[in-house]
């Protein structure tokens, strides 16, 4: 780890504020939602929330401020290239809803109505993000104007299953006649992130694994895919548990079934590509990879990892799994800290050399 943060051979500029630093936004998250839920009466959790909302904040005030001051900032981030990072953003938004209402209870119980309103406006803006990401960015590929195939792509299109998830967990604080379409929505959505993303990702791994490997600097990457992995596998069992409650039982019992297998193959699946991400992790780390924003991308989708093991253990009753929900956990929690520090080192070593050279 020490050598990792020493300064790279080759020096990266680091972006601005925008859509690229979104992916510590979504690290902080669902590393407070799992940390809530994994180890409840924690002061941790509180602390990461107060952390994750600030970075959404923060991080979308100073792009407005950009964007008012610069009128080209905002059409320069939605052209082809850029144009995935804005999933980031709309999972930003998700990730920090469904911490706020899973937090906020067990923090301050008197707040657990806002924690779920502010869950229910995030979902909104996210899910309306994501959609427009994802349909936007599948238009560019279409027209043959996404540059070469790469895991990044996948950014687009990951953010409906993540509404998906959170989606499903505001299921029974709705009223009961918008609880179905509220069920309809998810599913829509899972089908549609799975879809596309299972047709995205392979284009992306034949690329990377016949064509042209990984570069050392986008390293991690390859831990994007994963994303689908574990949040298909969440999301599969939060629609399940959601159907439960309604009618009819017998259909309840069948979509549980259904979850379970499904989590167990994608959990399955999902072992090699693993393997591969942490191959691909650690040449870029003995090659002194430069700091990026893309670092982060050691965060969210293990934390995905972690929720849908979590989750998949608790609907099959299987001991491994739940295991393997606390492993994946704590490997976030050692992640979050490495890119959290890195982060804080790049950004105060860019603000000192901008300082030196304006003196």
């Amino acid at each position: 780890m020490t050598t990792a943060l020493r300064p790279p051979t080759t020096p990266v500029a680091l972006p601005p504020a925008g859509p690229a630093w979104y992916g510590a936004v979504m690290g902080t998250g669902i590393l407070a939602t799992l940390t809530q839920t994994l180890a409840p009466g924690s002061w941790v959790a509180p602390v990461l929330l107060v952390i994750g909302c600030t970075l959404l904040l923060g991080l979308t005030g100073a792009f407005l401020v950009r964007s008012v001051r610069s009128p080209g900032t905002l059409t320069a981030s939605v052209r082809p290239g850029p144009l995935p990072l804005w999933g980031m953003v709309a999972m930003g938004l998700l990730s920090v809803g469904a911490a706020t209402a899973t937090v906020l209870p067990g923090w301050m119980p008197n707040l657990a109505a806002t924690g779920m309103l502010v869950d229910g406006g995030l979902w909104i803006l996210g899910t309306l993000l994501g959609l427009a990401t994802a349909i936007g960015f599948t238009t560019v590929l279409v027209r043959g104007q996404g540059g070469a195939p790469s895991t990044v792509w996948g950014l687009a299109v990951v953010p409906p299953m993540v509404s998906a998830t959170v989606g499903a967990g505001l299921v029974p604080h709705l009223p009961p006649t918008l609880q179905v379409a509220m069920l309809l929505t998810c599913l829509t959505c899972f089908a549609l992130s799975l879809t596309l993303g299972g047709v995205i990702f392979a284009i992306a791994y034949h690329h990377h694994w016949r064509v042209a490997g990984l570069p050392i600097a986008a390293s991690t990457t390859a831990w994007i895919p994963l994303g689908v992995v574990g949040q298909s596998t969440a999301a599969a069992q939060a629609m399940a548990v959601a159907a439960a409650a309604l009618p009819p039982a017998p259909v309840a019992g069948v979509l549980q079934s259904v979850a379970n297998d499904y989590g167990v193959l994608m959990l399955s699946l999902g072992v090699p590509l693993a393997g591969w991400a942490v191959v691909m992790t650690i040449r870029g780390f003995r090659h002194r990879m430069p700091f990026v924003p893309g670092w982060w991308s050691l965060t969210f989708p293990i934390g995905t990892l972690a929720l849908g093991s979590h989750l998949l253990g608790v609907g099959t009753g299987m001991t491994v799994f739940l295991v393997a929900g606390v492993a994946c956990w704590l490997t976030l929690c050692g992640t979050w800290t490495l890119c959290a520090a890195a982060s804080i080192r790049a950004v105060l070593g860019r603000t000192q050399t901008t300082s030196r050279s304006t003196s």
